[in-house]
């Protein structure tokens, strides 16, 4: 027979040790899911930083692209010795204080987004020809919703890029609709050449929108380009949230 206290302490033993491992077990698994929490959040963040870096440099390269074309223009008017020059020096001005000071902010209000789009008309139609119409509409309570600056920029561009002819007839239409929970852009223009709509489809300023569209509001847009081989035509929706 067993002594009563060796019966005792054996029992007392494998609870004891019982307990020991299942204290050794949580921790462990406290630790893992510490561990795995703090790879998930540091995955996250990097993502994060990545998308920045991307939305900042998309909106490095669009500023030049932008520039570019808008010095051509003026350097046109110059070589004709317009007296439309100096007031295209003072829209440029404008222009370059949008594309310059904007982007640092993270929304702008739609307002000053669509003021900048009509310099930039403006400053189109200094040298345009007369067989060239343009069109622009815009409706809706644009004071109210904000956006991502310099969004809508490079498709207008494109337009007056790839749809104005030096003698054939050409109309550029642009319009804007604004509702409480969306917005609905569009431009349409004629297509002159086959160059003409590989540039449009291709163009770095529409692929750049195209990527900052994506990364901006993703789900919360659709983007549509058509052409027919006579017109190229955008349609854009953005969804806003509350």
């Amino acid at each position: 027979m067993q002594p009563v206290g060796v019966t005792e302490t054996l029992p007392n033993l494998l609870g004891i040790s019982l307990s020991f491992s299942l204290v050794v077990l949580l921790s462990s698994l406290l630790v893992l899911f510490k561990e795995r929490t703090r790879i998930k959040e540091e995955q996250q963040q990097a993502v994060l930083e990545k998308v920045q870096a991307e939305l900042a440099m998309l909106k490095l390269q669009i500023s030049p692209h932008f520039l570019f074309n808008t010095l051509n223009n003026i350097s046109w008017l110059a070589r004709k010795r317009s007296d439309k020059t100096e007031s295209a020096v003072i829209q440029l001005s404008q222009l370059l204080r949008y594309i310059i000071y904007k982007p640092e902010h993270e929304l702008v209000s739609l307002r000053e987004e669509i003021q900048h789009l009509e310099h930039y008309i403006h400053l189109q139609q200094m040298r345009l020809a007369h067989n060239t119409t343009v069109q622009f509409t815009c409706q809706g309570p644009v004071s109210v919703q904000m956006i991502k600056p310099l969004l809508l920029i490079p498709f207008v561009e494109n337009a007056f890029k790839h749809g104005v002819h030096s003698y054939l007839p050409s109309r550029i239409e642009i319009g804007i609709s604004v509702e409480p929970d969306r917005l609905l852009f569009y431009t349409r223009n004629p297509i002159f050449t086959p160059e003409s709509t590989n540039g449009q489809t291709d163009g770095i300023g529409v692929n750049n929108t195209r990527r900052r569209l994506n990364l901006s509001y993703p789900g919360l847009h659709t983007l549509r380009i058509d052409k027919d081989g006579q017109r190229f035509c955008v349609s854009l929706e953005i969804c806003f949230t509350s």
